[in-house]
């Protein structure tokens, strides 16, 4: 009877054991996991190392929206590639990202085009558009716009934290000991290729969207034209001026367009000659023969 009560008692105490050893681990998981939560709207960039563990889902609960503005600047044309060169630069310093920078201009410099697109710091917003509006520069046109990414950002986030469990667990079964066949190894490697080219893209396309939401977009076009000339005191013969430039301007490009088919018809003007020479002799003889 003692010894089956010796029996008993062992397997209740490590039962006992156990259970306050699981009461004492709950309070510190239910610490870590309150230490870990974000601050509500925090849009912190977060890269995971392969083989660490996706973040939690809490850490994507704030608002992700990409706010963009669009300017366009009326100058003289002869200023818009020094003005274009110092936005640039001025955008540099305040940290900027360069998306995109291009002139257009025609031969005369009567009439030059730019664009610039960049991304730049909330912060730095005011201090760029202050230099961006200033003399000789007239702003004709600006809009803003404002769209919510958060729908985006949550399921990209959601789709890579899938992607990186998956990679782990692959990963593990890769390099477990237990006997498998060359087939199994390669189809297990082939599948955690294309998980990681997965992961990969899901984190550039993050990344994009990181950009959209952090930084704003400023869209910037240039257009440059020759200063407009005084209309002079008592008849404006400017309109008779401008239709006569147009009268040369045309007869100009008809003559040239002239000389261009003729151009293009004289070396067979000699082929059509001789066809003509032999439709009226083959006509002669059948009106010979008929007669």
């Amino acid at each position: 009877m003692r010894e089956w009560k010796g029996g008993l008692c062992l397997p209740l105490v490590m039962v006992a054991c156990l259970a306050l050893g699981a009461c004492g681990k709950e309070p510190e998981k239910k610490e870590v996991i309150r230490a870990s939560a974000p601050v509500p709207g925090s849009k912190e960039n977060f890269v995971v190392p392969f083989g660490a563990s996706p973040p939690a889902p809490q850490t994507m609960q704030g608002k992700y929206v990409a706010v963009s503005h669009s300017y366009t600047l009326r100058l003289p044309a002869d200023a818009v590639e020094a003005v274009q060169r110092r936005h640039l630069e001025i955008c540099i310093k305040l940290g900027c990202e360069v998306v995109e920078s291009q002139m257009n201009r025609n031969g005369n410099r009567a009439w030059v085009t730019a664009h610039t697109s960049v991304r730049l710091p909330p912060a730095a917003l005011a201090s760029f558009t202050a230099d961006l509006t200033a003399p000789p520069v007239e702003v004709t046109a600006h809009s803003e716009t404002s769209e919510d990414k958060t729908l985006a950002v949550l399921d990209v986030d959601k789709r890579l934290e899938t992607k990186l469990a998956l990679r782990e667990r692959l990963t593990t079964l890769l390099h477990q000991t237990n006997t498998k066949n060359v087939s199994d190894l390669l189809n297990v490697e082939h599948t955690l290729a294309q998980v990681q080219g997965d992961i990969e893209s899901a984190t550039a396309q993050r990344d994009y969207l990181r950009a959209q939401t952090e930084m704003v977009k400023i869209d910037i076009r240039y257009e440059g034209a020759q200063p407009d000339e005084p209309k002079p005191d008592g008849i404006d013969w400017r309109p008779l001026k401008n239709a006569a430039k147009d009268f040369i301007d045309i007869l100009v490009e008809s003559l040239a367009n002239v000389m261009t088919f003729t151009a293009r018809i004289l070396p067979w003007t000699p082929v059509v000659v001789l066809a003509g020479w032999l439709a009226r002799l083959v006509w002669r003889r059948w009106r010979r023969k008929a007669a």
